[in-house]
């Protein structure tokens, strides 16, 4: 497989000085991405809306068709329609007081210039059926996964009729990929203070439309899910049953079209979800591109402030009350951890799933500093300190990166989820669904034995419900008052530099990263039924205890 895409934009940008206090920058982008097209036409596009041209006794008219390269549709259709202007301005209200303020458009890179994977029709997915008839009896063993074998990958040779009788799980289908719209503006005060120190306090913020929703898992490519209002009226174990097989004869006999013996669309019963489905003819799901409709919102009031030229003593840092929210967290990257968690519940009912961001972090400070102790010679203390002492206590430095973070919000779902197509989350049934345990103290309890809830959670089971059989739950995909652990990490360190001769310097630095050794934990088990609910059992990724190291550098 090989592809190739391209990115194409042209940029024009102008100052004006308006008077001698007001100036504004005006700007006007345009750009288009020009989706990927692969070398050897091993892709496939679905089409949702065309019919297959057959009927099936019982089923009716079958729509949605595999659509393969041809000369003129080899990639997707091209979003021209960005164009992204710029504004910006700034005001000298006194020699030391700067206001300024900005707008503009921006798009996001379009995800079908990214790497994709081949067409469905081109790779093999070889299932094991252990069971055909819901655990009645055996059909595959360990021995033999495999029992009608493993049939090369089916190709064009079944045209738009590929992928009948299995799962069509390819990511593009034939529409309009647009590229994400992000409108930006801020504005904001900048203030010259005594001593050089400069502060900045601004207003920041952004909104984004056509977003992807999600791309695997979490996503929305997937459109072959039974609709809600037809979902509810059945429990998993009648969507799991057995029902006469209207595509039979398509699969086996006289007329049959297709010969994929590894099909289950041989069989003369198929599970009654597959019938339910809007494309019965795939065995699974039927996917293209993700919805382009996902939101976002961020604000944020940013502090800065800065001294960077004082002789002793150097300052560079920023504060942030921020606030995010989304109906979509994990984009198209379906790798990132916890933002695919958030999953929808009812793939037809997505205006559900609006809350605070997995992103969102309330605060955030951070700042580094450097301070030259002054204790040495020709400093304010010890100006004429003897050599000796003075190389030994004299012309030290110590400087310090800070962090501090409030955790993200949590997501809570179901141990074992009963919702065809989506992600079940539990009822929520008070309004304080943490236990106010600390993710410290429930690590602790849980290491040291204990088996009490109100301990070892940090979660209240109490204030959760099980919706019941194919029912969506009441908790929100994101809380906005319940968090992970944040962070709080402080790097120290010391310095001191000997010149021996004019172009001959020995430097010597100990550090300390997460000097004071604060412990971040992952985490805790968010699936309501489970047993580990509520539990903190390890360690944050990127955790770190603290380290030390003694670093000597000689220059010359």
């Amino acid at each position: 497989m090989a592809d190739k895409s391209k990115e194409t934009g042209f940029y024009v940008q102008d100052d004006w000085k308006i008077t001698s206090k007001l100036t504004v920058n005006i700007g006007l982008r345009y750009e288009w991405s020009t989706p990927y097209t692969e070398r050897y036409n091993r892709s496939t596009f679905a089409d949702f809306a065309n019919s297959a041209g057959i009927t099936v006794p019982g089923v009716g008219d079958i729509k949605g068709i595999t659509l393969f390269p041809v000369a003129g549709r080899r990639t997707l259709p091209i979003d021209r329609n960005n164009f992204a202007p710029r504004l910006g301005l700034a005001y000298s209200w006194d020699s030391k007081t700067v206001i300024r303020a900005g707008a503009g458009v921006y798009y996001g890179a379009n995800m079908q210039t990214n790497f994709q994977y081949t067409g469905p029709a081109y790779f093999k997915n070889a299932v094991s059926y252990f069971t055909k008839d819901n655990y009645l009896t055996q059909y595959a063993t360990l021995e033999n996964p495999f029992p009608t074998g493993i049939p090369a990958p089916q190709g064009d040779k079944y045209g738009k009729l590929a992928m009948w009788g299995f799962d069509n799980g390819g990511d593009l289908s034939y529409e309009l990929n647009k590229s994400a719209e992000i409108y930006q503006w801020s504005g904001g005060v900048q203030r010259l203070l005594p001593g050089d120190f400069v502060v900045a306090v601004d207003y920041s913020a952004n909104r984004s439309t056509h977003l992807p929703w999600g791309s695997f898992a979490a996503g929305t490519r997937n459109k072959n899910f039974v609709p809600s209002d037809v979902r509810v009226n059945y429990t998993t174990h009648q969507l799991n049953s057995l029902v006469p097989n209207p595509f039979q004869s398509l699969f086996v006999g006289p007329n049959a079209i297709f010969n994929e013996p590894d099909s289950r669309y041989n069989d003369a019963e198929i599970p009654l979800v597959n019938l339910l489905r809007p494309y019965p003819q795939f065995d699974g799901s039927f996917s293209g591109l993700p919805r382009q409709a996902a939101l976002s919102r961020y604000d944020s009031m940013q502090v800065r402030f800065e001294k960077r030229t004082g002789r002793y003593f150097t300052i560079q840092g920023s504060y942030t009350l921020a606030r995010a929210t989304d109906n979509s967290s994990s984009g198209a990257n379906g790798w990132i951890g916890w933002l695919t968690n958030g999953g929808p519940q009812q793939l037809d009912r997505l205006s559900n799933e609006y809350t605070v961001s997995a992103n969102n972090a309330t605060h955030r400070l951070a700042a580094a500093f450097t301070a030259n102790i002054p204790i040495g010679r020709g400093l304010l203390l010890g100006n004429n300190m003897n050599r000796v002492v003075d190389a030994v206590i004299g012309g030290w430095s110590a400087s310090s990166n800070i962090t501090l973070q409030t955790g993200q919000p949590v997501h809570i779902q179901m141990s074992r989820a009963r919702l065809s197509g989506g992600r079940q989350r539990p009822n929520l049934t008070c309004k304080t669904p943490g236990t106010g345990v600390s993710f410290k103290d429930a690590a602790a309890a849980l290491l040291n034995g204990s088996s009490d809830p109100s301990v070892i959670s940090v979660f209240n089971s109490s204030c959760f419900a099980d919706p019941g059989d194919q029912q969506p739950g009441s908790a929100p995909r994101y809380f906005e008052d319940l968090n992970s652990q944040g962070i709080e990490n402080v790097d120290l360190g010391l310095r001191k530099q000997f010149n021996i001769r004019e172009h001959m310097r020995f430097q010597i630095r100990m550090e300390a990263f997460n000097a004071f050794n604060r412990t971040r934990f992952d985490r805790a088990g968010f699936r309501w039924g489970g047993s580990d609910f509520g539990q903190v059992s390890g360690l944050a990724n990127g955790f770190h205890p603290r380290q030390m190291q003694i670093v000597a550098r000689f220059e010359f």
